[in-house]
């Protein structure tokens, strides 16, 4: 029996990872999996008990007592993450907290915890977005892709995506954050063996989904769009995030 159809999408913030996975799994109509936001949603959590940084036990305690739910069908919008039974809101992309997000996703036993939850949606297959699912979390996945983009680009992403959101933006916190989560981050922040590199930078997303789909029907990864492009029904042009 073949192992079930998991796509990975990894890249650094910013690099559009999240808009493509997203539009990749409804046009292969298969779950969709941010592993990201089990690490925000550990920090939200670690903020909300007054952690110190420097306490990983702790931490990784408190990771162990929280449950954290993600929504995995890629065309509801309606919900995105869940901690505790609770929807913490635009609280889990508070650029404030970048480097507390960086310092908890390197913490051994909260990513040994993690994992676990991180894989368990994809028992019939997926397509995960992070940093290292290639690597780590679906290393056996049939198809790789690995995003990347200038750091200048990145930035501007992440504060329109914010300005869409409603919060209010620093860009020179943004740009801090972008720079800071790519220095703490330089250990998981490598393509997989055998990955697909896309440069964001120079490539519409209608274009890089077109050239994933490609890659995954030729992996036997295949599934019906609603208009041929990856776009789930009801689904809008979305800028990269």
């Amino acid at each position: 029996m073949s192992a079930p159809p998991v796509v990975t999408v990894d890249g650094p913030a910013g690099s559009g990872k999240t808009t493509l996975g997203r539009r990749l799994a409804a046009a292969l109509q298969l779950p969709f999996i941010d592993t990201g936001l089990f690490y925000r949603a550990v920090t939200v959590a670690v903020v909300a008990a007054g952690l110190d940084a420097a306490d990983p036990e702790r931490i990784a305690q408190l990771a162990r007592r929280t449950t954290i739910e993600i929504n995995t069908t890629p065309a509801d919008a309606s919900w995105e993450l869940r901690i505790n039974g609770d929807d913490p809101g635009e609280s889990i992309r508070d650029p404030r907290h970048a480097l507390l997000l960086s310092t908890v996703s390197q913490i051994p036993g909260v990513r040994s915890h993690l994992l676990g939850l991180q894989r368990a949606p994809a028992g019939g297959g997926a397509v995960a977005v992070g940093r290292d699912c290639g690597t780590v979390v679906f290393p056996g996945a049939r198809v790789k892709l690995y995003l990347q983009a200038s750091e200048t680009l990145r930035a501007a992403r992440r504060s329109a995506e914010l300005e869409r959101r409603g919060s209010a933006v620093d860009h020179g916190t943004i740009d801090s954050e972008i720079a800071g989560r790519d220095r703490t981050d330089a250990p998981s922040l490598s393509p997989a063996a055998g990955a697909i590199v896309i440069d964001t930078g120079t490539r519409g997303i209608d274009e890089m989904v077109a050239i994933a789909l490609r890659h995954c029907a030729a992996a036997g990864v295949v599934g019906k769009a609603a208009d041929g492009t990856g776009r789930a029904a009801g689904d809008t042009a979305e800028a990269l995030r």
